[in-house]
């Protein structure tokens, strides 16, 4: 346990001498930490820019009530205390219940508090009836007196009557000390007069203090017949006996009327001497608390504010200058992620909400992509219209798949002219084979065209371009919102019984448009891939 200003009175391990070293002084906090795994379900979920960081909050918060400290090399104080002695009337009046739950237990939990509060003195606990006995000797051992309270059983008192004067002479033997203080927690006894006890505490030097604890109304006594009757038959009243008070007055003590710790507590401080001086080695810490708890902080207003956005490209050159990028780098990593994850699922609309929060011509390209598998073929083609890149091979993917967002909406000239910017930069049979179904549609001013929620793609074909790894710009082909299954190379084939356009209806004539590419790009007339 740590003391006001990072000071603690803690018994010490021998190595705590050693030097500086981590601890926690609340561990118990550190159990919070198992909804840890609950927190990052939650996160790869439902998304980690506002779960990543709360899940970071809750981690530190747990670690700063734990209370991290250092320790440092323990020191060594003298300090001075006082004798006190607790004199505890164990009594048979001491049953009575009009101090809740009875007296004696009052008088218990009294005695536990104040060794439990109190560390600089030292305490002694009797107990009396019609004759004292020594329950503990002085010491500062807090966890023997508290076992001694808790260990005295009232159903093994059957002593009926009270005297003081015993329990005073046996707390003058105790203490060697000038004026040792003592507690009297007793109901008052059932003496007339105490005058000679009185006199005895004031010329031993016996700091006398009554707890009183008793009611004037008092109460009955349980006994084995219900209650407690006298050699007549009438019911016994036990109420307090206020002649007890004389004590506390002639010895320079005081009264108190009830268990009122705090007050028994200041009268201590109030009469505390010097009866011994003592050595107490204490533990010095440094606390820790307000780092995690900075942590803390600082990940709540990243999670609820757009202040890591502008960190983010605040921080852009200096990654760059690391070979690093923030936009297509470690810190869309849990965005990228979350869109190929509900990708793979099927979520496409959910996919595409992720894949915006990346600023990078792949992400818009995913983005896009995903939308035109959740049918959204003319945001997907807004979409695919705005993607800038110097890649003729990316380029050829995005031409490719405008294409097929105009096939799909009807738009077959568009789609001709897409599919032919496609080829010219780079050859695919899928983008051929497609070219040729549109001339062949529209002969027939029809062309039917597959349910894209009915269509069955294996799981290479359909997921996301990966944006952590630094590759071409169009980074491959393994998603595509296509209509044939567009491959990296001649060589792929297409998957067998898959509804794609008909592409058995011959060739398609080169159109004026086509001789115009041809010419700007001086390819080859008769296979311009």
């Amino acid at each position: 346990m740590a003391a006001g200003g990072g000071i603690g009175a803690d018994p010490l391990d021998d190595e705590s001498s050693d030097g500086t070293r981590m601890m926690v002084l609340s561990s118990l906090w550190l159990w919070g930490l198992v909804i840890i795994p609950a927190y990052w379900w939650m996160a790869r979920r439902f998304g980690w820019h506002t779960q990543g960081w709360l899940l970071f909050a809750v981690a530190m918060l747990l670690l700063a009530l734990s209370r991290p400290v250092l320790s440092e090399k323990p020191v060594t104080v003298e300090e001075a205390g006082s004798d006190v002695i607790l004199a505890l009337d164990v009594s048979y009046s001491m049953h009575a219940s009009d101090v809740a739950p009875s007296r004696l237990e009052a008088a218990k939990e009294v005695l536990s508090r104040i060794v439990h509060s109190d560390k600089r003195d030292r305490f002694g606990v009797l107990a009396h009836t019609t004759s004292a006995i020594v329950l503990s000797p002085l010491t500062k051992d807090t966890e023997l007196l508290l076992h001694l309270a808790a260990s005295i059983d009232e159903s093994q008192i059957i002593t009926k009557g009270t005297s003081v004067m015993s329990a005073l002479k046996l707390a003058r033997k105790m203490s060697h000390a000038r004026n040792p203080l003592v507690l009297l927690l007793s109901d008052g006894g059932d003496e007339l007069s105490y005058d000679k006890e009185a006199a005895f505490a004031k010329q031993n030097g016996l700091k006398v203090c009554i707890v009183m604890l008793a009611s004037t109304v008092g109460s009955t006594l349980p006994s084995e017949e219900g209650s407690l009757k006298d050699e007549n038959g009438h019911i016994v009243i036990s109420s307090r006996n206020d002649a007890i008070n004389t004590i506390a007055e002639q010895s320079g003590g005081k009264v108190i009327d009830g268990a009122d710790v705090d007050a028994i507590i200041e009268w201590i401080e109030r009469e505390r001497g010097g009866d011994f001086v003592g050595t107490t080695t204490v533990a010095r810490y440094q606390e820790l608390f307000y780092l995690p708890a900075l942590l803390a902080l600082i990940a709540l207003v990243m999670a609820y504010t757009t202040v890591w956005e502008r960190v983010a490209k605040t921080i852009a050159p200096l990654l760059a200058l690391f070979g690093l990028s923030a936009h297509a780098g470690w810190l869309d990593y849990p965005y990228i992620k979350a869109g190929q994850y509900d990708y793979a699922h099927r979520n496409y609309e959910r996919s595409a909400q992720w894949f915006s929060h990346v600023d990078s011509p792949k992400a818009q390209f995913n983005r896009a992509s995903a939308l035109y598998k959740a049918g959204k073929y003319q945001e997907a083609l807004g979409l695919y219209r705005q993607i800038r890149s110097s890649d003729p091979f990316f380029k050829s993917i995005v031409f490719y798949n405008i294409g097929n967002c105009h096939i799909r909406l009807g738009e077959f000239e568009n789609a001709r002219q897409a599919l032919l910017k496609s080829l010219t930069l780079h050859y695919t049979k899928v983008a051929d084979e497609n070219l040729r179904a549109i001339g062949r549609a529209e002969e027939q001013k029809t062309l039917s065209v597959r349910r894209e929620k009915n269509d069955k793609f294996s799981a290479d074909e359909n997921q996301p371009v990966g944006e952590s790894k630094r590759g071409k710009e169009g980074g491959g082909s393994n998603m595509q919102s296509d209509i044939a299954s567009f491959g990296a190379g001649d060589g792929q084939k297409k998957t067998e019984g898959d509804p794609r356009f008909s592409t058995s209806q011959g060739k398609a004539s080169l159109s004026s448009k086509q001789y115009e590419l041809i010419n700007q790009r001086s390819v080859h007339e008769t296979k311009p891939w």
